[in-house]
């Protein structure tokens, strides 16, 4: 009676490759998925985060699975330079943030985005349009959130 209903490791890893098939955002030929005890460790490479978000997102719910552990890693097929000025005036662009107070630093595919900004909205927006540089294959979000608040007598 112990094991009664408990899904096997095989039976898991039957499902993840099965939900990463069907998923068309996801190039399941470049994920290797490991599972062991209903934990889930993805690997591989991939061109965009947003596939390895979509890719996690896929297989987290499934039946069985106590964890996932995202190890994706991005490398982009294009080898330009990532352009500070681009993802500076991606940032000018969206209405929601005040791209004044945000720095941006380029190290080969790596961004790193400092600063203070207003909302916690604010700071993950940054952050995707950050991710949406092609190339990029990291993003450090060090944006502080800080709350004005006016205070009427």
């Amino acid at each position: 009676f112990g094991n009664w209903g408990k899904i096997t490791d095989g039976e898991i890893a039957t499902e993840v490759r099965n939900a990463l098939q069907l998923n068309w955002a996801i190039p399941d030929d470049k994920i290797k998925v490991k599972i062991e005890d209903g934990w889930v460790t993805l690997e591989g490479e991939l061109n965009w985060n947003y596939q390895r978000e979509v890719a996690k997102d896929a297989v987290k719910n499934l039946l069985g699975i106590r964890g996932v552990s995202n190890n994706i890693q991005i490398k982009s097929e294009t080898h330009d330079a990532i352009e500070k000025m681009d993802i500076e005036s991606a940032l000018r662009r969206n209405w929601s943030i005040n791209d004044d107070v945000i720095q941006v630093k380029v190290s080969g595919t790596k961004i790193t985005l400092s600063g203070t900004v207003i909302s916690w909205y604010q700071r993950d927006e940054a952050e995707k349009i950050a991710w949406n540089a092609p190339g990029v294959s990291s993003v450090a979000n060090e944006l502080i959130v800080e709350h004005h608040y006016d205070l009427v007598d």
